[in-house]
């Protein structure tokens, strides 16, 4: 494999993807690219839940649209909208590229999001998020070129770690 050009970090909210892509830029000298709007997880309801469902497939449209535009550019690590493998266009397009998995159990997910931002009342998060992982979790697996736990460890051996799948 030639040496990436672009790096995305997908996965979901509460995984450190924002962490993890800003530390990588840094480390290579590249332009870090925030994308990640965490819409669902915010608010704890679906997409389709907040916006409709034409409103969905238009959000979602609009994250291949941000991808399809990013995957012109350079030297760019790119932490992701956790939705952004929901549509098969994206999914396709990061499959192309060195998309990093970062993966976040749970029970630290709840633990992160709820320390970032207030929750709105959901009958049961966990059972939410949940339900996200059992729509996602195969899709990030589709898309990634190497993955990694953000549970335990820090933010350098991560990058170390994300560096070293990069040069194989």
């Amino acid at each position: 494999m030639n040496q990436p050009k672009r790096i995305f970090i997908v996965g979901h909210s509460g995984a450190g993807k924002g962490f993890l892509a800003q530390a990588l830029a840094e480390n290579l000298g590249w332009q870090y690219i925030d994308a990640d709007f965490g819409l669902a997880p915010s608010i704890g309801r679906s997409a389709v839940e907040i916006l409709g469902k034409q409103g969905e497939e238009s959000f979602n449209q609009c994250l291949t649209d941000i991808l399809k535009n990013l995957m012109s550019k350079e030297n760019i690590v790119v932490s992701t909208d956790d939705s952004i493998v929901c549509t098969a266009k994206s999914r396709q397009l990061l499959t192309s590229e060195f998309t990093v998995y970062l993966k976040v159990s749970t029970a630290v997910q709840i633990e992160r999001i709820s320390y970032n931002r207030p929750l709105l009342t959901v009958t049961n998060y966990e059972t939410f998020l949940n339900k996200l992982r059992q729509e996602r979790d195969a899709f990030y697996d589709e898309v990634s070129s190497y993955s990694l736990s953000s549970d335990k460890g820090s933010i350098e051996e991560h990058v170390s770690s994300v560096l070293k799948a990069m040069k194989k």
